[in-house]
């Protein structure tokens, strides 16, 4: 597979268009701010360091939903996992786009003919644009609506944080989507105190997979013994998921997202700020996130 290579300064940057617009490899003075993809041939999206949500973030519920009348039914994109997952984005082949030394954008086009209908019954094109700022990386996510009507979407990224045994994390945010067995979001709760990230504390393994609904916009990770720190920012995403695996993974995920998880079905329990947005003919939706790393005190 065909990596693709920038730097600016001492961050740098790999990224690798056919396995799914992935990163591969974020790194600054040498050090990994993003999990890094493994070598070989067999390896996976979701080994790398960030994938995008596109067109919708996270879980639809056994692949089924309703919308103008009528049902549809997706792929289980994803093993043996009972529904469909953060969109067809993430496992089609990008294509490589403008570029400059700091810059490159990938683009994605679904048709929605044939097979490919089952991944997502409408047709859009997506763009990924990667900036390096020095210290920084700036991606801006874009969806294009390339139906004759309006049509959901939505959109997120999927970043993953190395050496969770060893880091720290501080977020902000106005409650959580609470989940049942199946993973799937039963209502909204005020942030109980085993998830409250509002100070800077260790991430508890295996402890959440959920929604955190009207957050700050801005999460930070920091690994004390190495005096360094990543902040995320993405004002766009209304919404983070937390995702804390068992030990023996040693990533943290915070995904910035637009909708929460099987908002095509549940509506935002009633709140339009937690619903999948509506995209008209032609139309489009954008999130971006950045990601500034730094030496702390």
């Amino acid at each position: 597979m065909k990596r693709l290579h920038r730097q600016s300064g001492p961050l740098d940057l790999e990224l690798i268009p056919e396995l799914g617009g992935a990163i591969g490899k974020l790194t600054w003075h040498g050090r990994e701010i993003l999990r890094s993809l493994p070598d070989g041939q067999n390896v996976t999206v979701n080994q790398g360091g960030c994938f995008p949500l596109v067109p919708y973030s996270n879980r639809i519920a056994h692949g089924r939903f309703h919308f103008a009348g009528c049902d549809y039914a997706l792929l289980r994109n994803f093993g043996d996992h009972p529904h469909s997952i953060h969109g067809n984005g993430w496992q089609q082949p990008w294509q490589e786009g403008d570029a400059d030394d700091d810059s490159v954008v990938l683009t994605l086009h679904h048709d929605a003919q044939g097979a490919s209908a089952a991944q997502w019954p409408w047709p859009y094109r997506a763009t990924q644009r990667f900036t390096l700022q020095d210290n920084a990386l700036h991606i801006v996510l874009t969806y294009h609506n390339l139906a004759d009507h309006a049509v959901p979407a939505g959109l997120g990224f999927h970043p993953y944080f190395p050496r969770a045994a060893h880091a720290e994390i501080q977020f902000d945010a106005g409650g959580v989507v609470l989940n049942d067995h199946k993973s799937l979001p039963t209502g909204l709760a005020p942030l109980p105190a085993q998830w409250n990230y509002r100070t800077w504390r260790k991430p508890e393994p295996a402890s959440v997979d959920n929604c955190f609904h009207h957050w700050s916009g801005c999460a930070r990770v920091r690994w004390p013994d190495e005096k360094l720190m990543v902040t995320l920012s993405s004002p766009d995403a209304p919404h983070a998921i937390l995702f804390l695996p068992p030990a023996d993974r040693d990533f943290i995920a915070i995904e910035p997202v637009s909708h929460i998880n099987d908002a095509i079905n549940n509506g935002g329990f009633g709140d339009p700020a937690l619903a999948m947005a509506t995209v008209p003919a032609n139309g489009q939706l954008q999130i971006a996130m950045l990601l500034e790393v730094s030496h702390y005190a």
